[in-house]
This record gives structure tokens, C-alpha cells and sequence, in this order.
């Protein structure tokens, strides 16, 4: 619009200038001694307009030949540049393809002039990687921090992933260690730092990474949640002395502390330690508010302060549990440590009608034993040994003897 608005301006300053010569041509004297030039007004307007476009395209020209060699090293650049990212998308694609040596060859040339020489050495790191050549590998990514350090991240984590692939679990746990120092909300590093640390079974770290992990969401509920009760779990089991136990116990959640499972691995520590007095309340009061097999099994085998006390409670379960084996053989148990042998029988006799397990038929075998009923105590075992014993199939298919070429068959004899 501007461009247009100027031409009709000169067009009308044109058209003035001529109707104002057609009026009064007027002339224009120029002396110089000893001459003396004469022209019309119109001739010498035309002469000096042509004077000026001549001198504008001189100086274009000298311009334009002075600028050259700046242009043509630009455009040496640009084609160089144009060049180097053909080469780097190329290489890419190689190393997408699995074409490892072609994808090095790509990514490694005209690096100078490659916009992002970072990514170009990320690439080869893979390609280093698919080759199975690790040194030349972690090369590739030391260059790749050196060209850019402001993608620390993107390399670190390109690294741990590498390391992490290739099983070298304990440099990739190194990795991303620094990486969560410096990035501590990226998710990316949360999620993969889940993986090594459960590889390497270094619980401690686990447990420290899963709040950040819970927080920013940087894995699925269920992944959180299964490593949280596997690391519960060996953090109670391993735990090196009472005080590290107690003290984890004491920094689980509520709900977690509530998981019959991760309870039950808790109790069989403290009963390891004989804080008996402190299972019996823990597993009844837990009992008492939710049932669970487990949990019942687990409490005829505390050897509580008073086992008259412990038996009545577990007796006052059978009301509404009378069909729970686990409940059945934990209260013969407590009965033994009562010595109420026949209480016991019955109680044992019970477990094995609802289906119980061979422990039933051990202890009951035992039991008989003692009190002299030794026929029936060995059909005791007899039954739990076939209860126990994996169920072998009969073959009933020819088989061919190597030797004679005749068949033979597995036979009762």
C-alpha cells in the first residue's frame, strides 16, 4: 500500500513538472571559463536525473564487489551447514535402522559445521552402544557434554539409559545419582532411577526416590506401589539391628504399616529377637480388626508371657472363624505350649477335616507319639508326605529301546 501511494506521487510531481515546462521551458546557464553551456530546463533535469542513477549504480556495484567475498563465504557456510544437517538426519536414520557403523560414519562428519554437534555425538554414542564398544561410547558423551553443557540432562540421562541397558547397573545408579541432584523434579530421571535401583537392590536409595517418585507422578500408581512393598519388605527383613527395624516401622504410612503382608515380615522379625509380648498384641489387635489367614497362622506361634491368656483370646476367634484351618492349627499350637494334649488333638484333628496343611499331620503325628499311639502316628506322616509329594504322572506310551529297536512299557512290576 505504501509502495503504491509513492508511485502516484511521483507520478503526479512528473506530470506537474512537465505541464509546468510546457508553460515556461526556462533555461539553465552554466559558465566556465572560457565556456559557457546553455540547455533548457526540462534537458538538464533529464541530464542530471541521469547523472544520478549512474552514480547509484556505480556505487551498487562497488559495493556488491566489495561485500563478495563475505557473500561467498556465507554462502560456503550455508551449503556446508545444509550439508552437515542432511548428514546428521541421515545418520539418525541409520541409527533408528540399526545400521551402527554407516550411522557413526554420518554423524561423526562435517561436525564443524553442524548446528548441534551435541546431538550428532548423542548418535554416535548409540551407534557406539548397538557395536557393543563401550569406551568409545562414554567418549562420545563426554564430547557431547563438552559441546554443550547446557544439555547436561539430556546427555545424563541418555547415558544412564545406555548403562542401564547394557547391565551396567551400578555406573547407571552413579548417573543418575548426579542427575537427581541437579534435577530433582525431572521425571524422566525419577522413573529410570526406579528401574536401576531395584536392579542393584539398593533399598535405602529406593526408599528415599519413591516420595519424589509419588509427588511428580513419574510412574504408574500400581509400579509405585509394588516397589514400595518390595522395599518395605527387605528394609524389615535386612534390617541390622532392632533399632533400624523399629525406626522403619515407625516411618511406614499407616496403610502400609496395616498390609498383613509387610505386618507378618515385621512380627517373624521381632519374634526372631523374642519380643514375643510385643507380637502377641501387635498380631491381635491387627486380628481383631481385620482377618486374615496369614496373621491367624502366625499367632499360634508366639510364645506369649501368659499362653492360658493367649489361648482364651484365640478361642474367642472360633466363634465366628470355626471353619479357618489356619485358626484351627494355631490354637492346637497354643494349646501345646498350654500342655493341654488333648485340647490339641482335637483342635489338630480339626484342621486336617477343614483340609489343612501338612503341618497339621506333623504336628498331630508328633503329638500322637508322645502319648504312645505310635501306628497312628506314622500313618500321620504317611498322609502328609502324600499330601506333600508332587502327584507323578503314570507314562503309558510305547518307548523305543535303543539297543533292540523293540518297544517297551512302564509297567506296575
Amino acid at each position: 500500500m505504501t509502495l503504491l501511494f509513492l508511485v502516484f506521487v511521483a507520478l503526479a510531481l512528473a506530470a506537474g513538472f512537465v505541464i509546468m515546462v510546457m508553460q515556461d521551458p526556462g533555461y539553465v546557464l552554466i559558465t566556465l571559463q572560457p565556456w559557457s553551456i546553455e540547455l533548457s530546463l526540462a534537458l538538464f533535469m533529464f541530464l542530471l536525473l541521469l547523472f544520478f542513477g549512474i552514480m547509484y549504480f556505480v556505487i551498487r556495484t562497488l559495493i556488491k564487489l566489495w561485500r563478495s567475498p563475505r557473500a561467498l563465504s556465507d554462502w560456503q557456510t550455508s551449503r556446508s551447514q545444509n550439508k552437515a544437517r542432511k548428514l546428521q538426519v541421515n545418520g539418525i536414520m541409520r541409527v533408528i535402522e540399526g545400521d551402527w557403523q554407516q550411522a557413526e560414519r554420518l554423524l561423526l562428519s562435517h561436525l564443524s559445521q553442524t548446528e548441534s554437534p551435541a546431538l550428532n555425538y548423542l548418535g554416535a554414542a548409540h551407534a557406539a552402544h548397538g557395536r557393543g564398544d563401550y569406551k568409545k561410547r562414554d567418549h562420545y558423551l563426554a564430547q557431547a557434554m563438552d559441546s554443550d553443557p547446557d544439555q547436561s540432562t539430556a546427555i545424563g540421562l541418555t547415558q544412564a539409559n545406555l548403562q542401564f541397558r547394557s547391565g551396567q547397573y551400578d555406573q547407571a545408579s552413579e548417573t543418575l545419582k548426579r542427575l537427581r541432584n541437579r534435577t530433582p523434579k525431572n521425571k524422566r530421571v525419577l522413573g529410570l532411577s526406579l528401574k536401576v535401583l531395584e536392579q542393584t537392590k539398593d533399598w535405602n536409595a529406593l526408599q528415599n526416590v519413591l516420595p519424589a517418585v509419588r509427588k511428580h507422578k513419574a510412574a504408574p500408581s500400581a509400579e509405585i506401589e509394588r516397589l514400595q512393598q518390595l522395599t518395605n519388605r527387605h528394609l524389615l527383613t535386612h534390617s541390622t539391628n532392632s533399632g533400624d527395624l523399629h525406626q522403619h516401622w515407625r516411618s511406614m504410612s499407616r496403610e502400609d504399616r496395616n498390609n498383613p503382608e509387610l505386618l507378618a515380615t515385621y512380627a517373624e522379625r521381632l519374634m526372631s529377637e523374642e519380643a514375643h509380648k510385643e507380637v502377641e498384641e501387635l498380631l491381635r489387635k491387627s486380628i481383631n480388626r481385620r482377618w486374615d489367614p496369614r496373621l491367624v497362622r502366625l499367632y499360634g506361634q508366639v510364645r506369649a508371657p501368659d499362653p492360658a491368656v493367649q489361648l482364651k483370646r484365640a478361642e474367642e476367634w472360633a466363634s465366628t472363624h470355626k471353619d479357618s484351618p489356619e485358626l484351627m492349627l494355631s490354637l492346637a499350637q497354643i494349646s501345646l505350649n498350654n500342655e493341654l494334649w488333648g485340647k490339641a488333638r482335637s483342635y489338630l484333628e480339626a484342621c486336617i477335616s477343614l483340609g489343612g496343611t501338612v503341618e497339621a499331620y506333623r504336628e498331630l503325628g508328633h503329638l500322637l507319639e508322645q502319648l504312645d499311639e505310635k501306628e497312628k502316628a506314622l500313618d500321620l506322616y504317611r498322609q502328609g508326605i502324600e499330601q506333600a509329594a508332587p502327584q507323578v504322572a503314570t507314562l503309558d506310551r510305547p518307548l523305543e529301546d535303543e539297543s533292540g529297536g523293540k518297544e517297551m512299557r512302564h509297567s506296575g512290576s
